[in-house]
């Protein structure tokens, strides 16, 4: 009988912690500014911009509530290219997502999994995905404030917590993806590790 008793507990304060965040994000969805341009440098440290921005489309924009993402090649020196995928929410949090859903979606299959630590600053998430006999790495983290975390979770306790003492900081999704050729994943994730090292205070400064 406690046992039921305390489930229940958790359950109404799991609801109730929901119901919290959404009239939390429905209030600073309203009080949002609009920001429409994402300005990122060219060149970030020894990484080059390639090519010309890409359009994600209206369907995407329409999909993720936003219309600010960035999506830009940069190429590595070891010629690694790779894609940055940069999903501005504002302050509600709500463009945010697990990209696993959308690789998924396109038709790739997740092969492997992990959480790595990117420097001594935070820990990001990794995928490894295949389809057919393409081969790609994914190294992702959210951005809340001035935390940085890949686990999506924890993203939202920092929102939740930074509204509740009135604090309106904004939320981000930052994505790096890049073909795993012969020389392995590691030897791939190693090289958007370091990309992600060097990105990370250009984020924080051009999205504070």
């Amino acid at each position: 009988m406690k046992i039921c008793i305390g489930a229940l507990i958790a359950l109404c304060s799991i609801a109730l912690g929901q119901t919290l965040i959404q009239n939390a994000h429905d209030a600073a969805s309203e009080a949002a500014p609009a920001t429409e341009v994402l300005e990122m440098p060219d060149n970030i440290a020894s990484y080059r911009k390639t090519g010309e921005d890409i359009d994600v489309g209206d369907d995407v924009r329409a999909a993720l509530q936003t219309s600010t993402i960035l999506m830009r090649r940069y190429n590595s020196p070891q010629s690694l290219p790779i894609l940055l995928t940069l999903v501005y929410a504002g302050t509600t949090r709500r463009s945010l997502h697990f990209p696993e859903v959308c690789v998924v979606g396109q038709g790739w299959e997740v092969r492997d999994q992990s959480t790595a630590p990117v420097g001594i600053e935070f820990s990001a998430r990794r995928l490894v995905l295949v389809h057919g006999n393409n081969e790609e790495a994914i190294l992702y983290w959210f951005k809340t404030g001035d935390h940085y975390t890949g686990n999506y979770f924890l993203n939202s306790w920092y929102w939740a917590k930074a509204q509740l003492t009135f604090g309106a900081p904004t939320s981000a999704m930052i994505k790096l993806s890049a073909p795993v050729g012969r020389q392995g994943s590691e030897a791939t994730f190693a090289i958007l590790e370091d990309f992600a090292r060097n990105l990370a205070p250009v984020v924080r400064q051009q999205i504070p």
